[in-house]
C-alpha cells in the first residue's frame, strides 16, 4: 500500500566510448532524464489487500521523483500518505494522517516484459500514546507482459521486518484509448499470503487465497501534464477463515474516487 538508487561506475579506460554510447541511448529516448509526480486520490473507502482498512472516505497524497536511464531502466523514489477524512478508527493524529509510506524502486523492459524491484517502509502515525505504531518493510518482485489483447501480471511481496511472511498477486488488465486524450480501462487480482501473513493480517495461520477484486476506470488528460480520472472497483476477502474472523470493518466492499495527476 506507495535514496534513489542510482550510481554510474565510469572507467578511465573505456570513458570515451561510454559517453558516446550514452549520446546515443539519449537521443533515441526523448523520455531520458529527471521525472517528478505528484498525485492526489479521494476515495470512499481504503482498501488493501482485501483490508477495508477504514470504510469511510480517504485522501491519499503521493509523489515521485524518478530518473530515466533509457534502454538501461529507471530509477525511482516516493512517498505516499492516507489521511481518514472521518474518526472512523479513532487513533488519528495531523488532521487524518494514520499512514506514511516511503518506497524506493527499479524498473525495466526486456522485450515485451516490463519487470521492476523496490522496497517499501510502511509508517503508521498515531495520536493518543506512542507516536507511531509498528511500522513494517517490504520487498517486492513485478513483472509483466505487455501485448494487444491483455496485460497478465504477477508480484510477489516478502515482509522481511513485522510479518516475516509472502503475499503474491496475480492480475489481468486491459486498456483502451478513446482518444488521444480518454483512456477506459479494467482489471482483476487475485492475491494469496502464506501462513505468516495470513496470521499477521487475518488472524487465519494456514496458506490462503486473501483477496479478489475487480474494478474499471477512466483516464482523461487535461494537458500534457496533468490528468484526472476517476475508478470504482469490488474487493472481496476469499478466505473463509478470514471472513469468519472479522478483523476490518467489512469483508465485501465496493468503493472508489476519483484520480488527479501532474508530471513534469
Amino acid at each position: 500500500m506507495r535514496s534513489v538508487l542510482a550510481a554510474v561506475m565510469v572507467l578511465l579506460a573505456f570513458n570515451s566510448g561510454l559517453l558516446a554510447q550514452q549520446a546515443e541511448v539519449e537521443e533515441a529516448s526523448p523520455d531520458a532524464g529527471l521525472n517528478f509526480e505528484v498525485t492526489l486520490d479521494l476515495y470512499s473507502a481504503y482498501v488493501f489487500r482485501g483490508c477495508a482498512v477504514n470504510d469511510r472516505p480517504v485522501w491519499q497524497p503521493g509523489g515521485t521523483v524518478s530518473y530515466s536511464a533509457g534502454e538501461y531502466g529507471t530509477f525511482s523514489a516516493g512517498v505516499w500518505a492516507n489521511f481518514d477524512i472521518t474518526g472512523r478508527n479513532g487513533c488519528r493524529s495531523g488532521g487524518g494522517l494514520n499512514e506514511i509510506d516511503y518506497m524506493i524502486s527499479y524498473s525495466m523492459d526486456v522485450n515485451d516484459f516490463a519487470l521492476e524491484a523496490g522496497h517499501v517502509w510502511y509508517t503508521f502515525p498515531q495520536a493518543g500514546g506512542k507516536d507511531y505504531l509498528l511500522s513494517t518493510r517490504e520487498v517486492y518482485g513485478l513483472a509483466a507482459y505487455n501485448n494487444d489483447i491483455v496485460t497478465p501480471s504477477l508480484a510477489v511481496y516478502y515482509d522481511y521486518a513485522a510479518v516475516e511472511g509472502f503475499y503474491g498477486v496475480a492480475a489481468l488488465n486491459k486498456e483502451i484509448a478513446l482518444s488521444d486524450q480518454l483512456t477506459l480501462g479494467a482489471d482483476v487480482s487475485l492475491g494469496a499470503g502464506d501462513e505468516d501473513y495470513m496470521n499477521a493480517y487475518f488472524g487465519e495461520d494456514s496458506f490462503g487465497l486473501a483477496d479478489f477484486t475487480a474494478g474499471v476506470y477512466a483516464l482523461f488528460a487535461v494537458t500534457d501534464h496533468i490528468a484526472v480520472g476517476a475508478r470504482m472497483a469490488w474487493t472481496s476477502l476469499v478466505d473463509s477463515g478470514a471472513r469468519e474472523n472479522k478483523v476490518y470493518w467489512q469483508e465485501d466492499i465496493l468503493w472508489g474516487g476519483i484520480n488527479l495527476s501532474a508530471a513534469f
